[in-house]
């Protein structure tokens, strides 16, 4: 019988006498955290960078980005055509929403473009300047060669007249040009169309380069209304749809779906724990008693964050869902409390005696086990990966914070509200135990089986955990992006755009210190793609030189003499169409020195900085086939990271290297070594705490043994199934440490204040109570199950697959083992009894 000592004595009745001013600054402290927690929660952030610390070269990269050049970012609208026969309508449509794109604010878009026509224009007018001097000269002596051919000819003074005409290399420098500048011969009329005239393409260039979420909904919902406007698709042909891509779009598209993710979830995570925790302890004001304190120690949770130094003001994809994480897993203290009083009750004790004992017997297990929990979260804190960082805060902070109002307010409500008033006479324990206790006693009962499942699968998940060595990590990050993205979202239609452009709208930005570093960077990088190295990424590298070449003085003077060797007759040689292109690139505009007020947006988009300077950047444009086959592979993006920020360096100075490629990178490898440093100090910091928890080294090896075949059994069922680790769910790893060690340890400690070598009474009296914190914690991560967003998905399965393995391991395994050790003691006992009587029996008739 466990007696109460002074200080539970002292603590309850303080609450007691106090509990109006208790109660007053519970109330204070929650309206100031609560609308703290709010203004947290409206500050969601989708991202990528959110994740990341920003000194990492990506985070650092956008920084200069930002600061030196306009907006890169865009907004694809890309139609639908319902088949090429509704391609001049769509064409009509494409004019009419383009015409009043053109008319939005210039802080708001930039650039509105169609086709290519303004880009084809430029390359045909300046072509000689854009031409090296080499193959203007090579151009201008065929043409000399041809005219002079030609005067032989008519003045008869070719010496065989069966002599042809010098060619002239026309087609073979236009073809080099053209690819080198990405001007394609299509059927569209220059208009991004794609070849089966099934998509069409306008895109929408944004002015900001850090424009926000509200700015992005703002413009996306602004381009809506104008299409509805329209009456499109009615006004212009059925069948006709429109979607959106890029990098607008996106950002909406994550933000709108995670916001929505997370209220489904908030609901459904409190009507859930609402239920189960009703019906186990067959009392609405139970809800009372556990939610006011458990709403009190989450608020005062993200509203303690909230402050100096940590100034956690605002919430990742990996941070916007810790809310119903710290509710699911924060309640557990109180629930063992909770159920420790009515079992008191039951036995007839006074509500005050009956808080004071549920006190006394559960405070020390239950702060373990929330310390527990709590460093197995605050071991995210040692790591630099924000998605990690601030997870491990709130949540390490969430448990013991959580425990405090637990043990403050519980005791408060329980006599204010006591959930079971009408009860009288003793209760036997087990009766309110449940009957998955029950169940799980009976199963207990049978510990050589138990055992023997318990070996088979520890056996099978170590196999599977072999067999998928080296392939946990999931590199593919746009398997973690949005289900119903890659179906009818903005991924489906950046396909399509990509297909239809045939090239990387966004590029890798290299922002060099000067002109003469961006040449040298840029001459390094092109020989990384020639050499096929970047993985292979790199389909073209831009500077200014490309379209300001340093040589177009000396082309121009080539171009003059060519202008001067041209003659009627090689004019009327040529096709109408090379001629009206000859023209062009001899007329008095080709022949003005080109400055960089000739060259159109598009080809200084990433050149031009704000103070006009062109000089300074180099571009990386990626391939489409190997954007669609590799980008989003981490160890693809991983290498092309490396090669970059290898070829980008000055005077042995590392520079500034900005894009979405590197930023992916960065979160991949920064995941890597973070995730391992987390589990690694959870597990230290669990370990000590299950050593410290016990002052008996059996019980402490127990608790240790449960957590690591729970852990065990948690990957190998995972690796059968084919999960994969991420950014998102590697979290779950250091977590469940915290679960293992909560569940056992409550249980244990149980045991030993029972004082009966039998477990099956501290299971039928405990077990229930850490069933129904599983229950809830389950409910806490579950609720990422229903998330669209597949990275916090998989979180949600990673986290409850632990659940059920260490639950399955701390209330069915632990006391199984408990008994068959039990068992096996008293029959060893047993049989010294009989080999006792033997021996002395034995005696007694060689005495007679």
């Amino acid at each position: 019988m466990i007696t109460q000592t002074n200080k539970s004595k002292q603590w309850v009745q303080f609450l007691v006498r106090w509990r109006t001013a208790v109660i007053a600054c519970a109330i204070i402290l929650s309206a100031l955290a609560g609308w703290r927690t709010v203004l947290t929660y409206a500050n969601l952030r989708s991202d990528l960078e959110e994740l990341l610390p920003e000194s990492a070269p990506s985070v650092a990269a956008l920084s200069v980005l930002r600061s030196r050049l306009p907006g890169l970012r865009h907004l694809g609208v890309v139609v639908d055509t319902g088949g090429p026969q509704n391609l001049k309508q769509a064409e009509r449509f494409v004019d009419d929403l383009s015409q009043r794109l053109r008319n939005y604010p210039r802080e708001m878009v930039s650039a509105v473009q169609t086709d290519n026509h303004r880009e084809q224009a430029f390359i045909e007018t300046y072509a000689l300047q854009l031409m090296a001097p080499d193959d203007v000269r090579t151009l201008r002596t065929a043409v000399e060669a041809r005219r002079d051919w030609e005067v032989s000819k008519e003045t008869g003074a070719l010496l065989d007249d069966d002599e042809t005409a010098p060619e002239i290399p026309w087609q073979s420098l236009t073809d080099k040009y053209k690819t080198r500048y990405g001007i394609t011969d299509d059927t569209g009329g220059g208009r991004f169309v794609s070849k089966d005239g099934r998509t069409l393409v306008i895109v929408v260039r944004v002015a900001s380069s850090a424009t926000g979420y509200d700015e992005d909904q703002h413009l996306l919902d602004r381009v809506k209304a104008d299409i509805a406007a329209l009456d499109f698709p009615r006004a212009y042909a059925g069948g006709m749809r429109v979607g959106f891509s890029g990098d607008v779009p996106a950002r909406v598209e994550e933000m709108t779906g995670l916001a929505s993710d997370l209220g489904i979830s908030s609901i459904v995570v409190m009507l859930l724990v609402a239920g189960v925790v009703v019906g186990f302890y067959r009392s609405f004001r139970a809800l009372a008693v556990l939610g006011l304190p458990l709403a009190c120690g989450t608020w005062c949770t993200f509203g303690l964050v909230a402050l100096p130094p940590l100034r956690i003001l605002s919430l990742n994809t990996n941070t916007a869902f810790l809310g119903a994480i710290v509710v699911g897993n924060g309640i557990n203290s109180s629930i063992i409390l909770l159920a420790r009083y009515q079992e008191e009750r039951m036995k007839g004790l006074s509500p005050i005696d009956a808080i004071q004992m549920a006190v006394e017997t559960t405070w020390r297990p239950t702060l373990a086990a929330s310390a527990a929990a709590a460093v197995a979260y605050a071991s995210l804190i040692a790591t630099a990966f924000r998605g990690f960082n601030q997870f491990g805060w709130i949540g390490g902070f969430g448990m013991m914070i959580c425990w405090a109002a637990n043990y403050v307010l519980v005791p408060i409500f329980a006599l204010k509200w006591d959930p079971m008033p009408h009860q009288g006479a003793a209760v036997a324990i087990g009766v309110r135990a449940g009957p998955g206790a029950r169940l799980a006693a009976r199963v207990v009962g049978h510990p050589n089986w138990v055992l023997s499942f318990c070996v088979l699968t520890v056996a099978l998940s170590v196999v599977g955990i072999w067999h998928r060595r080296g392939t946990w990590v999931e590199y593919d990050l746009s398997k973690l992006r949005r289900r119903d993205s890659a179906v009818q979202g903005e991924q489906y239609w950046g396909a399509r755009m990509d297909d239809t452009l045939g090239h990387y709208l966004t590029p890798t930005v290299v922002m060099a210190p000067n002109a003469e570093s961006a040449i040298a960077i840029r001459n390094r990088l092109d020989e990384y793609r020639r050499e096929g190295k970047a993985a292979g990424l790199i389909a073209s590298v831009r500077t200014a030189n490309e379209v300001l070449p340093e040589h177009r003085a000396q082309s121009l003077i080539e171009a003059v003499k060519l202008k001067g060797a041209l003659t009627p007759a090689i004019l009327s040689s040529l096709s109408p169409e090379d001629r009206a292109r000859i023209k062009r690139a001899v007329s008095d505009t080709a022949l003005t020195p080109l400055t960089s007020a000739n060259v159109p947006d598009l080809f200084l988009a990433g050149l031009k900085e704000f103070d006009g300077r062109v000089d300074r950047n180099v571009l990386l444009f990626p391939t489409v086939p190997k954007l669609k086959a590799a980008t989003w592979n981490g160890n693809t993006l991983m290498q092309f990271s490396h090669d970059v920020r290898e070829a980008s360096v000055y005077n042995g100075e590392p520079v500034a290297v900005a894009g979405s490629l590197l930023l992916a990178s960065d979160i991949v490898s920064t995941m890597r070594a973070d995730g391992q440093l987390a589990t690694t100090l959870s597990l230290i910091a669990v370990l000590v705490i299950c050593l410290f928890a016990f002052r008996s080294w059996a019980l402490s090896l127990s608790a240790i043994a449960s957590l690591f075949i729970g852990v065990t059994s948690m990957l190998g069922s995972l690796a059968w199934v084919g999960a994969k680790l991420n950014f998102s769910n590697f979290i779950a790893m250091p977590i469940t440490f915290g679960i293992a060690a909560d569940y056992s340890i409550n249980l244990l400690r149980r045991f030993r204040s029972e004082n009966n070598p039998d477990p099956r009474p501290a299971l039928l009296g405990t077990g229930g109570a850490v069933a129904l914190c599983s229950m809830t914690t389950i409910i806490g991560f579950g609720s990422l199950l229903i998330a669209k967003n597949r990275a916090l998905f998989s979180f949600g399965v990673m986290a409850v697959a632990g659940e059920f393995a260490c639950l399955s391991t701390a209330v069915v395994l632990l006391p199984a083992a408990l008994l068959w050790k039990h068992q096996r003691r008293e029959k060893q006992l047993g049989r010294q009894r009989i080999d006792i009587v033997r021996d002395t029996k034995g005696y007694t008739q060689v005495s007679e």
